[in-house]
């Protein structure tokens, strides 16, 4: 699994992220003022705009339900992600890989069960190099699947001997413990509580990452009988299949010229590819192509061409990765479909004709554009008005999961001109479908509604002033030399403030949009409406506004403000202003007060 995410990724990927385009992407905005405005995804408000996104403050605020919050926040309540998906959706859009961080425990462990994986691939590639019980499998590669014994020594190609023990034993005498194996995925107890190998009599594929380390394999049985035919590592904390591809590794070495990436389905047509020539071939392993491997592709090249056999089975396969490619794609990027003859791989057909025919396969090869609708207008028909429909409403299905860009607006238009519906009201639908595409599980305004009785804030005093200075300009941190005071302050904002405090005390780059983030849910809402409602203090004036609150705030302590005016007295009379003022404090806590204070109430009252 991955690590953490640094806290300082987070906040530069919430930097780098445009709210408005962001959320512009799922909801109609318009701009006014200095503010964009559309209608609340997560409330009814009519036909009244009441949802702004300031982009200079990177957050959003409904004046009706009260939803605030920044990118992430939108994310997880507009699309119900969690937070770290959120992150990870952000950072995708934005072509930029997540430097996760391991904690040193797991991070060790970690180090050794790549060291026991690098050791068993060098394992089993010796096997099928030198070990005479390997002589059918060296056959097979190079007779049947016509692999060169370059290309397997390139990609690291092994053979896992027919035994329950052979690795297991190999591994133990090298030094790496039973719970090492196991962690590793090369191991099982079986009832006995005997270890014993997972791979045995298989074609050995070694899944390595980017940085060259072995993370898994891939094993292919050498009889028919065996099942399963493939068989791959399980989730282990170095591998997760869903999110490898196999031979990307070896493509990047190509990197200097490296313009595109072909997708297969097998390993040995990555294989078979290179064999020919062409070194820029990945293979899912197994299952169907997801986001996460089009993201990794899309980071490194922008065309992409998804390589399918021609039957049933690989149209199907072909379609699942249309519609997970959509969520990803931008006006960049390049997505085309090559599908082969029925019954033939890539493996298969160039063990009959050479790469320069099969290069130029490519000429045939359909950009997403058009086997997006080619395949749509096949399967629903276009032969009536109410098969039109049917298309232009699967369609829109479809594109409501895109980013807005240029593309998506092109594929409107076809969409448009396929149909005969206009563009204006292809555009609308697609709009309208996005943004009801998910509601949040818990409507925002219920939260906010929950937490109303234990919290009442108060928009117009004087700390709500500091509060909006301060979270203006972070800056104003430095004028706060103790906070002793305002503990004993006993309002819903003060306690605010405090948090508040704290917040840019522990993350002196943070900004609004990263505080609304760890806030509940009244709290952000009342920050956020606090900062869309006042009028933007300018800098050069923020410190003595921000004093001028500060000093309010104090007069609000009763017992700071009681020990300060005595500490006056002491020095000088009193101005009535200051007498009457203390007088009051006093008379406040008269039940409380101490035979001194009673005394100086008594004093000032005849003073």
């Amino acid at each position: 699994m991955p690590g953490t995410i640094p806290p300082s990724f987070i906040r530069d990927i919430v930097e780098l992220t445009d709210i408005v385009e962001l959320i512009e992407a799922y909801v109609p905005l318009k701009k006014r003022g200095k503010d964009h405005w559309g209608l609340c995804p997560f409330c009814d408000d009519g036909a009244n705009p009441s949802f702004s996104i300031s982009s200079q403050k990177q957050f959003f605020y409904c004046f009706k339900c009260r939803a605030t919050g920044n990118v992430i926040g939108f994310l997880e309540a507009f699309e119900g992600l969690g937070f770290v998906e959120s992150v990870e959706t952000l950072a995708a859009k934005a072509g930029i890989e997540i430097p996760y961080e391991q904690s040193l425990k797991g991070s060790e462990e970690k180090e050794n069960i790549f060291e026991v994986l690098d050791c068993a691939s060098a394992y089993y590639s010796n096997i099928l190099t030198n070990d005479s019980s390997s002589e059918r499998v060296q056959k097979y590669l190079k007779e049947q699947r016509k692999i060169s014994g370059e290309t397997s020594r390139k990609y690291s190609v092994g053979y896992a001997p027919r035994s329950w023990s052979s690795l297991t034993n190999y591994l133990g005498k090298e030094g790496f413990s039973d719970s090492i194996l196991i962690k590793a995925g090369l191991a099982k107890f079986n009832k006995e509580k005997e270890l014993y190998d997972v791979f045995r009599d298989r074609l050995m594929f070694p899944i390595r990452d980017r940085k060259g380390r072995t993370a898994g394999f891939g094993g292919r049985v050498l009889n028919s009988n065996d099942q399963p035919k493939y068989l791959n590592t399980g989730e282990t904390p170095v591998f997760q299949k869903g999110r490898e591809l196999y031979g990307l590794y070896e493509s990047l070495k190509e990197r200097r010229s490296l313009s595109s990436f072909f997708v297969v389905e097998g390993y040995l047509d990555v294989l078979a590819l290179s064999e020919n020539g062409v070194n820029n071939a990945v293979a899912t392993l197994g299952i169907a192509t997801n986001r996460f491997h089009t993201q990794k592709l899309l980071q490194l090249v922008n065309e992409v061409i998804f390589c399918f056999d021609g039957d049933d089975a690989g149209r199907g396969a072909a379609w699942g990765a249309l519609k997970n490619v959509l969520p990803v794609i931008i006006d960049t990027s390049e997505i085309k479909f090559l599908f082969l003859p029925e019954g033939q791989d890539p493996a298969s057909l160039l063990e009959k004709e050479d790469k320069d025919r099969f290069v130029t396969r490519l000429d045939k090869a359909l950009p997403l554009s058009s086997y997006f609708m080619e395949r749509l207008s096949k399967a629903i028909g276009t032969s009536s008005l109410e098969k039109k429909a049917l298309l232009a409403y699967k369609a829109l299905d479809l594109l409501k999961s895109m980013q807005d860009s240029s593309i998506k607006k092109l594929l409107e238009r076809e969409v448009s001109r396929v149909t005969g519906l206009s563009l204006i009201d292809i555009e609308k639908k697609s709009k309208a479908e996005a943004v009801k595409k998910k509601r949040p599980k818990k409507n925002l305004l219920e939260n906010l509604q929950q937490t109303k009785e234990e919290k009442t804030f108060e928009s117009d005093g004087v700390v709500s002033k500091a509060l909006v200075a301060l979270v203006t300009y972070p800056k104003l941190i430095d004028e706060i030399k103790t906070t002793s005071w305002i503990e004993e302050l006993t309002s819903p904002e003060s306690n605010l403030f405090l948090q508040v405090i704290n917040y840019f005390k522990n993350n002196h780059e943070g900004q609004v949009s990263d505080l609304l983030s760890t806030l509940d849910a009244e709290s952000s809402s009342f920050i956020g409406g606090l900062l869309s409602t006042n009028p933007l203090l300018e800098e050069k004036n923020s410190v003595p506004y921000f004093q001028d609150c500060l000093v309010n705030m104090r007069k609000n302590n009763p017992k700071l403000r009681i020990r300060e005016l005595k500490e006056i007295s002491k020095e000088r009379n009193l101005t009535n202003e200051e007498t009457f003022e203390l007088q009051q404090h006093l008379l406040a806590k008269l039940q409380d007060l101490d035979e001194e204070s009673k005394q100086l109430l008594k004093e000032l009252s005849h003073s």
